[in-house]
């Protein structure tokens, strides 16, 4: 049977500061720190590869864990994190624009077809995650450690 671990990325800049983060946002000292501690738990776990968000924050983060694992690491934009409307990056969080778009998303983030600008909506992530489970699905190794991010 095959096992796929996910992991998130350790704490970003985004997620400590006060600006809504964008791909690039790189770990903290604390989210380094995290990542070295998860990188210690995983080295007890029988991993075959690691998979990883081409995200900054999850690319710091599965080269910690690669440092100890030693094991082959593959880069694949599937298990990014959630694609949100351009309102909402690079603002601050509490900006009133990016949360009336926070709210709108999240009332309506099951109706299908609804999009409130450029987000990846609930279509696109029922989408992606069958991609993601036919991509799981091909690969030959039973034991998957995938480097991801908090909301899928």
């Amino acid at each position: 049977m095959k096992k796929v671990y996910f992991i998130r990325h350790g704490e970003s800049e985004g997620n400590a500061g006060p600006i809504r983060q964008g791909r690039s946002s790189s770990l903290t000292q604390k989210g380094l720190e995290q990542s070295e501690i998860i990188a210690e738990r995983c080295e007890k776990l029988s991993i075959d590869s690691i998979i990883s968000s081409t995200m900054k924050r999850a690319v710091e983060t599965a080269k910690i864990i690669l440092a100890r694992l030693k094991k082959p690491v593959e880069y694949s934009d599937l298990f990014a994190e959630r694609r949100r409307p351009k309102e909402q990056i690079g603002v601050l969080k509490s900006d009133r624009t990016a949360l009336d778009a926070e709210k709108t998303i999240r009332e309506n983030f099951t109706v299908s077809g609804f999009r409130f600008s450029d987000e990846e909506n609930f279509d696109d992530l029922k989408t992606r995650a069958g991609q993601v489970l036919r991509y799981l699905q091909k690969k030959p190794e039973k034991n998957i450690l995938v480097v991801t991010h908090g909301f899928f």
